[in-house]
């Protein structure tokens, strides 16, 4: 049985992805008119709705990183993360950007993280599997009220996301101590989640702050126009992977692949072949690329509830070929391990689609009760003829900026009450001795 270092070793994603372009050289050959339309189709997707999502929260990421505020806060958020994930405090702020912007922002910082050193090879693995998420706007405005014409269905899906997200990201924060342990590795920064250092949290973010500021040298201009233009330059290359595999959606489609694989399923007496098609071609754009696969899981009638929305979780969890691609992309030059990125994922799906089947009926009648925001649902007018042209998350930046502040807030709150928390009660244990 192949493990999955081998099937994400270099040698296999080299081959898989020359037969990709060998398809798509032959696929733009024979129907160059598809070939175009299904590169715009990908082209929609990017502008209206991968590219105002990131595009603001990238540009804000590399100018605080380069004048040092994301040293500070990642000081602040020091105890919170430490006590949680294991992780370093500067993985609060990669956190919330990616319950804000949504994949691969996740992807984007972390790399960057891990070239400046500020995170282990460890910490950036499982860093980058709790950060690779869908944003809400996404899952709650594009699926729920687009797909589905149900916010609270787009709701539902959304807290069963990061729920799993979260419990995946437990099991590896546990696993990594446990980990540790059998090595016999002595944690020191263990004892940063349980105590402030003897010159004040407050004291430590400025020090950061400063040190991270003077290192980098940069004026504010320069630093503005790098931070831009690298912004630009990486989501240009979230966009041509994004149109690249919106055309082998349709190469795959049309190629009669999925009527071959159906009539030997039937033949195995795993179902009527033409039925069987019909539920591949709702599965397959879900495993090349998400918001295509999303749509098409959605639109399609030959699954029952219950499985229509456990297979949307799982399409959200793995997240498209695209999309692991992007992270390789954007990991490049670091040690980050794509076969730890592919077990996370894989991991989430099953525990996703497994939670969805369990509580689906139950969450969605106590969701039903909830007032969902009304900067979610601005799309709700939204009918049956919807379609990608009609949706554009330009309009919504500041109520996303709004909700990634609130986030931050949180998380800056609860890791200050706990450093104070934990302060106070190493002196009250050490007034005892």
């Amino acid at each position: 049985m192949l493990s999955l270092k081998t099937v994400s070793s270099p040698r296999l994603t080299t081959l898989i992805l020359g037969g990709l372009a060998l398809l798509l050289v032959i696929y733009i050959i024979l129907f160059p008119d598809e070939a175009f339309q299904s590169s715009l189709q990908g082209l929609s997707i990017w502008w209206k709705l991968v590219f105002p999502a990131l595009l603001p929260f990238l540009i804000l990421t590399e100018i605080l990183r380069g004048m040092g505020v994301l040293h500070g806060l990642g000081a602040l958020l020091e105890p919170l993360l430490r006590m949680l994930f294991r992780l370093p405090g500067v993985g609060g702020w990669i956190l919330a950007l990616g319950l804000t912007a949504g994949a691969p922002s996740g992807a984007i910082a972390v790399g960057q993280l891990r070239r400046d050193k500020l995170v282990t090879r460890d910490e950036a693995e499982r860093l980058l599997a709790l950060s690779h998420l869908l944003s809400p706007v996404f899952l709650i405005t594009i699926v729920g009220v687009g797909f589905l014409h149900d916010a609270k269905s787009g709701l539902a899906l959304a807290v069963i996301h990061y729920a799993s997200a979260l419990l995946v990201a437990f099991i590896e924060r546990f696993t990594y101590v446990r980990r540790i342990a059998e090595r016999q590795v002595v944690l020191n920064r263990r004892a940063a989640a349980h105590a402030v250092p003897r010159d004040g949290l407050f004291v430590k973010s400025a020090a950061a702050l400063r040190a991270a500021q003077a290192a980098d040298g940069r004026t504010f201009g320069k630093l503005l126009g790098d931070s831009v233009s690298h912004s630009v330059q990486q989501l240009m290359a979230v966009g041509g992977l994004i149109m690249i595999f919106s055309v082998v959606i349709h190469v795959v489609t049309l190629s009669g692949f999925l009527s071959s694989a159906a009539q030997v399923l039937a033949v195995f007496g795993l179902g009527a072949a033409a039925q069987t098609q019909e539920q591949l071609a709702a599965i397959t754009p879900g495993l090349l690329e998400v918001h295509l696969g999303a749509y098409a899981v959605s639109q399609n009638n030959v699954f029952s509830h219950a499985w229509q929305y456990a297979l949307l979780s799982a399409v959200f969890a793995w997240g498209g070929l695209a999309t692991h691609a992007q992270v390789q992309s954007f990991t490049l030059n670091t040690d980050i391990r794509y076969s730890a990125f592919l077990r996370s994922r894989l991991l989430l799906s099953i525990i996703a689609s497994v939670a969805t089947l369990l509580c689906w009926n139950r969450l969605y009648d106590w969701i039903a009760q909830v007032d969902t925001p009304a900067w979610l649902t601005v799309s709700a007018q939204a009918s049956a003829n919807w379609t990608w042209q009609n949706e554009n998350l330009w309009p919504l930046l500041s109520p996303l900026m709004l909700w990634f502040s609130g986030i931050l807030l949180l998380m800056l709150t609860l890791s200050v009450f706990i450093a104070f928390f934990f302060r106070d009660n190493n002196r009250g244990h050490s007034s005892e001795l």
